[in-house]
């Protein structure tokens, strides 16, 4: 059956509407954005979308993480669930891709202040990287390798843009790491992805289109939102029943995942009877290629790819692809011989139905955490779903030692209780005076006599009074002996260095490396993003905590909280923001009130913390971020621990005028209060540190009136 005639087929099977296309037709120039779309349909859509965004926003500025993250989801879920290629108008294109940036903004914000929008650490998608690429030509033709007929497991075409891709990743600086980053990683996950791609009756060849989309990375993220190593957006994850939710991801999944890839694959094969076509759909989705079909007359992707029919993303993917299968398949032959592969990823697995702390399970299975964490990356808040099963991944020969050690722990505690190893010489008094129990209790739990000394080694549940919190973020606080840590995201500053940045933060270069992945002599850039876990010193007995929130469990009212720490429902409302008493499992509650700044110097400055932020610091001295970059000069929000920042304008108290500290009413607004006293909202915002517009009755303002 020749090309023509598969792609006539094709149309008439799923496009009845087009049969005229029996005859190719000429190729005509084709704009940018190819689909023409109501501009009321657009407009709905994108008013839709910001409707989600500014609730998502409105939550984050009172301080409801988990809201903002559902809305903003919300938000982009809404574009890429309308089923309208976002690349038909020029307007909803530009509504996305600012859209994704201003979220993107958001979290960075949330992160430096130590909250959630959204918890898992993300690393750019490589193809995002490779199909903006612009090759020469010539480059490829004149090469040994260009001359070599290689043999894949299913048909296709050598033609001269693979070979400037093969030369690209053999002959360029950046193109060999990029490959050789790639050769490297896919050892852990080739076995896995070779076994579901042969039960799904996909070519084996094919499993290197991971490398194209993510370089073998469960984390990659692409600009559109795209995750995991096989980069599904929301609604296509969705309908290859990839689940996502507050608590995990399966986009990012490693086994999940990657059936739902290979179904993918397998259908868009049977659609097009073409896997060069199966790969540009998979890249720009079937309606694209539908209709370039439809435009053409023939089922060739590289008739389109000459004329221009699918977008330039997709006439790159595809060569690229089969670039990389070439070289994957004989590395050696394109000078690739030093490639140690990473070791293949071995488990075993248990189903869990409650929720369990990462942490704990390391603990247990005696496992570093980083482990744990990688045989699971579609755990989004480094705890198993609560009220849903799970098959939670350990690794090889721990899931028995698990099993037993897990059930001793009651359900509704996993989420907070820990395990220790116990060390030569420690007894169970020891143990318990270190964590600060009761040596009854300890010896209960584990069924110990209070008085025993047990083998080095040995499995100690720690019953913790209080709830760890939820691991909301990368900045949290875990207490050890005497010593607290907090781990935190470090943007390297111009002349930085491991050695400063470790000393700065209380770490070992070593310790840096290890998290980042990076050479501990490597040079650093500006701009660069480190996860460093900072110490936080103690002062006798007394507990260093981020205990100013606290994480609702399931059982909680507000009542319940409001007595744990002895408060008023009230007082707990008017800290929250909260309109009326109902809460949910993972909220995050203020319990304490907000920390009061340390008195300015005597030139009225402030030296910046580690953690703070420009946001932070107006807030605590009752000024605007405005006034703050105008007395610093600063071009940006951006400050740096150890800065040194005016916080007191050099105006004396006669200039701001009368001090009146003015008790809010029931119906009074920051409008009509500064009405009457003449002067502008700013300014009351401003001299009270208020975020929002909203006051409460019985509020105390303070106002400085013009005599």
């Amino acid at each position: 059956m020749n090309k023509w005639l598969t792609g006539f087929l094709t149309i008439t099977m799923t496009i009845p509407s087009l049969t005229w296309a029996q005859q190719p037709l000429s190729p005509t120039p084709h704009p940018p954005f190819p689909v023409v779309v109501q501009q009321a349909q657009i407009t709905r859509l994108i008013e839709r979308a910001e409707r989600h965004f500014q609730l998502g926003k409105a939550a984050y500025d009172a301080g409801d993480f988990t809201t903002a993250r559902r809305e903003f989801n919300q938000a982009v879920d809404t574009i890429l669930d309308a089923r309208i290629d976002i690349r038909s108008s020029q307007r909803l294109h530009s509504y996305f891709i600012t859209l994704i940036e201003k979220i993107n903004a958001l979290e960075v914000e949330a992160l430096a202040r130590g909250h959630l929008v959204d918890a898992q650490r993300y690393e750019p998608a490589l193809h995002d990287e490779l199909v903006e690429l612009t090759l020469d030509e010539t480059r490829g033709e004149a090469s040994e390798e260009a001359n070599i007929t290689p043999t894949l497991d299913f048909a296709f075409e050598l033609t001269p843009q693979i070979k400037q891709f093969i030369y690209y990743f053999t002959h360029t600086k950046r193109g060999r790491a990029t490959m050789e980053k790639g050769l490297k990683r896919a050892g852990k996950y080739l076995a896995i992805v070779r076994r579901i791609f042969q039960e799904e009756r996909v070519p084996l060849d094919l499993v290197w289109l991971a490398q194209a989309e993510s370089n073998w990375r469960p984390l990659a993220r692409s600009r559109a939102g795209a995750l995991g190593i096989w980069q599904f957006v929301r609604f296509t994850g969705r309908k290859y029943g990839l689940r996502q939710n507050a608590w995990i991801d399966e986009r990012m999944s490693i086994e999940q995942a990657t059936r739902a890839a290979a179904r993918y694959l397998r259908f868009l094969y049977d659609r097009y009877l073409d896997w060069a076509l199966a790969m540009a759909a998979y890249n720009c989705g079937e309606g694209r290629v539908d209709r370039a079909i439809a435009a053409c007359g023939y089922a060739d992707f590289w008739y389109m790819h000459k004329h221009r029919l699918l977008p330039r993303q997709t006439r790159n993917y595809v060569p690229i692809i089969l670039a990389i299968i070439i070289i994957a398949k004989n590395p050696e032959k394109y000078g690739f011989t030093n490639i140690d592969p990473d070791p293949p990823l071995q488990y075993e697995t248990v189903t869990v139905r409650s929720a369990i702390d990462l942490r704990l399970v390391a603990e247990i299975a005696n496992t570093p955490y980083e482990i744990i964490e990688e045989l699971n990356p579609e755990l989004k808040r480094g705890i198993t779903p609560p009220d849903m099963e799970y098959t939670l991944r350990l690794p090889s020969g721990t899931a028995q030692q698990f099993a037993a050690l897990l059930e001793r722990i009651p359900e509704d505690r996993r989420d907070y209780w820990r395990v220790v190893r116990v060390k030569p010489g420690q007894s169970l008094q020891a143990l318990a005076a270190q964590y600060e129990l009761s040596v009854d209790r300890l010896a209960q739990v584990n069924e110990l006599p209070p008085d025993a000394v047990p083998e080095p080694g040995t499995a100690v549940i720690l019953p913790l009074d209080e709830p760890r919190p939820f691991r909301h973020g990368l900045i949290y606080e875990t207490r050890l002996g005497r010593r607290s840590v907090r781990r935190i995201m470090v943007t390297v500053r111009p002349g930085d260095t491991l050695s400063r940045i470790a000393s700065r933060y209380g770490t070992s270069v070593r310790e840096i490396a290890r998290l980042n992945k990076i050479n501990p002599n490597g040079i650093l850039r500006a701009g660069q993003k480190l996860l460093v876990y900072a110490s936080v010193t103690r002062r006798g007995n007394q507990r260093v905590s981020r205990s100013s929130f606290y994480s609702v469990r399931r059982g909680d009212t507000l009542y319940s909280i409001a007595r744990r720490h002895g408060l008023s429902v009230s007082t707990l409302k008017m800290w929250n923001h909260l309109r009326s008493n109902r809460i949910y499992p993972g909220q995050r509650l203020r319990v304490r009130p907000p920390r009061t700044a340390p008195a300015p110097t005597k030139r009225g400055t402030y030296i910046v913390q580690p953690g703070d932020t420009l946001s932070e610091i107006a807030q605590r001295y009752g000024v605007s971020i405005a006034d703050l970059r105008r007395w610093n000069s600063l071009r940006s929000s951006r400050i740096y621990a150890g800065q040194r920042l005016v916080v007191r304008p050099k105006t004396s108290p006669k200039r701001r005028g009368k001090k009146i500290v003015h008790r809010v009413k029931r119906g009074e607004t920051l409008s009509s209060i500064a009405r009457r006293y003449g002067v502008s909202v700013a300014r009351i915002k401003s001299w009270n540190g208020l975020r929002s517009d909203r006051i409460l009755s019985g509020q105390r303002l303070v106002i400085y009136r013009r005599r």
